[in-house]
């Protein structure tokens, strides 16, 4: 850059004077290689073209170039470095400065030489105390690798890092399966806490066996099934009936299924045992159907009422219409009375019956604001007959959260329920003057209706029944 900038402005005949004592060979070219001065060179027309030159060419398209080369002009290596220069003419030329290499080549050579022996004899010394280590190296690395893979650990380091390159791979292998293990371990328990949460959420006693009778896993339902915490299952279970069931499936080897009745506590179990032969394990579950079978046994009990229940009434209509064939003319009107109180009787038992099916057939709630005084009219209407008969009273007490006195509601199934308790409340009554109160309150979220009479009420040991579907405390 110097150089350049000296040479600025000059003419191509001032450069000799100008470069005379300077060591650098100083060289003037255009882009096509003509050669117009050089400092070491007194008739540059027999010089040749230097277009093809690395450093002429790097020139003119990366605005400077460099190379070493032997000078075929003056018989020496010389070091050559050329950039773009603007003489203030149109023509366009390359300035380049070289010095000559040729010595310090030779000390570069020299001191090669010196490297390249002092690195065989190190390679060679090292080699010697590396195939004497070699062999501990080995034994500890392997050790120490062993040990990695009995402890668990995802992550240690070899050792100081200067291991080879197919130890450090041996032992990116063993990392990455000892990696794979961890999370295949982790996947398995995160399978069997999922297991033990379905087990623990079936309603039913679940437990397996192997062939022994050893308790290899349970859940907790079913508890009081169970005596104490012990492998066998002749210790855990306290009850015979279902003990005798398991030792047979486990004498046999074979599916069975029974329904078991434990009559000290009055329930029913339905036990099955699968036998399962590839493991000679036994997977026994024990289901409470308690509740099944007694509402069987409530259906049995509805059918019974509801014969009975119809049987009264057809009877009474049917003796009485064969009377009236022979009555006289004044008993004809008592007994046409006393046959419509039957049907009547008969149609509320049916509309009983219709309302039953139709609340099961239909689970969802048309829900409306209804006034409370369309409430009170409607119960007061639907009653109207057994209230006028009865002289009862009926009270209300509303106490709600909006001013314009209404709830919402299903007006229909709440008109069903009401009317039902509060038609108890009225017939099954005793006192010359039935009452009865209802309070109805409104909290943030629902209603609550309480209801009170003054009748013969429900024994304290039926009152847990009452929600037993077609329960009915004895007449007497």
């Amino acid at each position: 850059m110097l150089v350049k900038i000296v040479a600025q402005g000059k003419r191509f005949d001032e450069y000799e004077e100008i470069f005379k004592d300077t060591q650098l060979r100083f060289t003037i070219i255009d882009y096509e290689g003509k050669v117009y001065f050089d400092s070491l060179q007194k008739n540059e027309k027999i010089m040749e073209n230097h277009s093809h030159r690395k450093e002429i060419i790097s020139a003119i398209k990366e605005e400077s170039g460099f190379d070493i080369r032997e000078s075929k002009t003056l018989g020496k290596y010389y070091a050559y470095y050329a950039v773009k220069f603007d003489n203030g003419s149109d023509k366009k030329y390359i300035i380049r400065t070289s010095e000559e290499y040729t010595h310090k080549r030779e000390q570069i050579q020299i001191f090669a030489g010196i490297l390249i022996f002092f690195f065989i004899f190190l390679n060679s010394v090292s080699y010697f105390f590396y195939i004497n280590y070699l062999k501990r190296d080995l034994q500890n690395k392997i050790k120490l690798m062993k040990n990695f893979l009995e402890s668990g650990e995802i992550e240690r380091k070899l050792s100081s890092g200067k291991e080879e390159r197919w130890i450090y791979e041996f032992w990116e292998v063993l990392k990455n399966w000892q990696q794979n293990n961890l999370d295949n371990i982790s996947k398995l328990d995160s399978e069997k806490k999922v297991l033990d949460m379905v087990i623990s959420s079936v309603d039913a006693f679940v437990v397996l066996l192997d062939k022994n009778g050893n308790i290899i896993l349970k859940n907790n339902s079913l508890n009081h099934l169970l005596l104490l915490e012990s492998k066998k299952y002749n210790e855990s279970f306290k009850y015979i009936e279902i003990i005798s069931f398991i030792k047979k499936g486990l004498s046999s080897k074979k599916d069975i299924r029974q329904e078991i009745y434990i009559n000290g506590i009055k329930e029913y179990f339905l036990v099955n045992i699968k036998y399962i032969k590839k493991n000679d394990q036994f997977l026994v579950t024990i289901k409470d159907i308690t509740n099944t079978r007694r509402a069987v046994e409530i259906q049995k009990d509805f059918i019974s009422n509801v014969s009975h229940e119809l049987k009264t009434p057809l009877t009474n209509i049917k003796g009485y219409l064969i009377a009236l064939e022979d009555a006289p003319k004044s008993l004809r009107l008592n007994f046409l009375n006393i046959i419509n109180n039957n049907v009547t009787k008969l149609e509320g038992i049916v509309i009983d019956f219709l309302n039953i099916s139709k609340i099961e057939s239909s689970k969802i709630l048309q829900i409306i604001p209804v006034e409370k005084s369309e409430i009170e009219k409607q119960l007061y209407d639907s009653l109207e007959g057994i209230i006028n008969k009865k002289g009862a009273k009926i009270n209300f007490q509303w106490t709600l959260l909006n001013k314009d006195e209404v709830i919402n509601t299903d007006k229909e199934k709440l008109m069903m329920i009401l009317k039902n308790i509060v038609e108890n409340g009225i017939f099954y009554n005793n006192k010359e003057v039935p009452e009865i109160f209802l309070k109805i309150e409104e909290g943030k979220d629902r209603y609550s209706f309480e209801i009170k009479d003054n009748g013969i009420g429900i024994p304290m040991d039926k009152v847990k029944k009452v929600f037993e579907r077609f329960y009915r405390v004895d007449e007497s």
